[in-house]
């Protein structure tokens, strides 16, 4: 059996989008401890948060339009496309603003130039570094997510 069928969906996401799929991990982890029933319904502007890989219900309505069969239902039903989704997301944000923190903070914090979006965003790429070090150490460890 070939390497890439044992790879779990973190490591098919990760090639499939030419990231390191421990960044994925990383964030998966900050988002949700890697929980896919995970929601949070206290996002700014009023929307929700849905999957481990906290995908927002406003992100999910314009995807949608690309993806119409996309839905939350399915990221709950299938962590390989919630954890897909979430890389998916994390290389436009690399393809439009380069290989960079900032480009990593906005996948939690948006594209806003506020202040307080501008810290937000280089906390969240600081929690991101710390999370992926962790991993890479094994203090925190890799699930396997078929």
């Amino acid at each position: 059996m070939s390497n890439f069928a044992l790879a779990d969906c973190f490591d098919r996401a990760g090639s499939y989008y030419s990231i390191d799929p421990d960044y994925l991990r990383a964030i998966s982890w900050q988002e949700s401890r890697f929980n896919n029933a995970a929601i949070n319904g206290k996002s700014a502007g009023g929307t929700t948060d849905y999957c481990m890989m906290q995908i927002n219900s406003r992100t999910l309505a314009d995807l949608r339009r690309e993806y119409p069969s996309l839905n939350k239902d399915k990221l709950y039903s299938s962590p390989c496309l919630c954890i897909h989704v979430g890389a998916m997301l994390l290389r436009r944000n690399f393809n439009k603003y380069g290989l960079s923190w900032l480009a990593v903070g906005m996948y939690n914090a948006g594209m806003s130039n506020k202040q307080t979006s501008v810290q937000n965003r280089y906390n969240y790429a600081m929690l991101i570094n710390d999370h992926y070090k962790k991993i890479k150490a094994g203090i925190i460890q890799r699930p396997h997510i078929e």
